[in-house]
C-alpha cells in the first residue's frame, strides 16, 4: 500500500530538544521541503510531507531508546503514514550499510551532529554531507518497495549504487538551497545518491 504522507520525526532527549531545535531545526525543515520535491521529481510520488520534534525521556518512562521504541511510536501514530525518524542513536542491528534501518512505512537513521561549534553555513554543509545522503539511501529503499518492486531492486540495487558512490568514485548529487544541481566545489545544501543510475 502506497502511503500518502511522509513524516520526518526528529528525536531528541527531553533535556536537549530545545537546544537541538535552535541548532538543527532550520536545516531539518529545509531538508523536509527538499525531499518533498526530490521524491516527486525522481519517483513521481507527491507525498504530503511534515516534520516534528519528538522529545523523549530515555530510561524513565520508556525502555532504553531503540528501534523497538520507535516502532511502537510508529504504530501508535498510524502504520499507514510513512514515518522517518532522525534519531540520536543508531540501531542495534541493521542489514543496511549505513547507520539506519528500514521496513514498511518506517525508517530510522542516526542523525549525526558536529562535535564543535561551527557557523550556520558549515553546520548545513556538515548535515548535507553526513546525514542527507544517508537519508536519500533509506528513502530509496522504501519508496522503490512501495512502488511494488522486488527486493533485488529496492534493496540490493541501492546497496550496489551506494558502493559505487563510496568506494568507486561515482559522484553523489549536490543541490543548492533552490534545489538546483550544483558542483561539489560550489555552495550546496543537500546531497543524495544518483537515482539516474537506478534501472527502476
Amino acid at each position: 500500500m502506497l502511503s500518502k504522507k511522509l513524516f520526518f520525526i526528529y528525536v531528541a532527549k527531553n533535556n536537549e530538544w530545545q537546544q537541538r531545535q535552535k541548532e538543527d531545526w532550520n536545516y531539518v525543515s529545509s531538508m523536509t521541503r527538499f525531499y518533498h520535491w526530490w521524491i516527486k521529481h525522481h519517483f513521481n510520488i507527491d507525498f504530503t510531507v511534515e516534520a516534528d520534534i519528538l522529545p523523549v525521556i530515555p530510561g524513565r518512562l520508556f525502555d532504553r531508546m531503540s528501534v523497538s521504541y520507535l516502532a511502537r511510536d510508529h504504530n501508535e501514530r498510524g502504520k499507514t503514514v510513512y514515518h522517518f525518524y532522525l534519531a540520536y542513536f543508531k540501531p542495534f542491528w541493521t542489514d543496511c550499510q549505513i547507520e539506519g534501518y528500514s521496513t514498511e512505512n518506517f525508517c530510522m537513521v542516526l542523525w549525526k551532529r558536529p562535535t564543535n561549534s561551527i557557523s550556520d553555513s558549515e553546520r548545513a554543509r556538515f548535515f548535507a554531507d553526513t546525514n542527507c545522503a544517508n537519508i536519500s539511501h533509506l528513502l530509496c529503499h522504501e519508496i522503490i518497495r512501495m512502488k511494488g518492486k522486488k527486493r533485488k531492486e529496492y534493496f540490493d540495487a541501492i546497496h550496489d549504487l551506494w558502493d559505487q558512490h563510496i568506494y568507486k568514485g561515482l559522484p553523489l548529487v549536490y543541490y543548492n538551497e533552490r534545489f538546483t544541481k550544483v558542483s561539489k566545489n560550489t555552495p550546496y545544501r543537500f546531497v543524495t545518491l544518483d537515482t539516474n543510475k537506478l534501472s527502476s
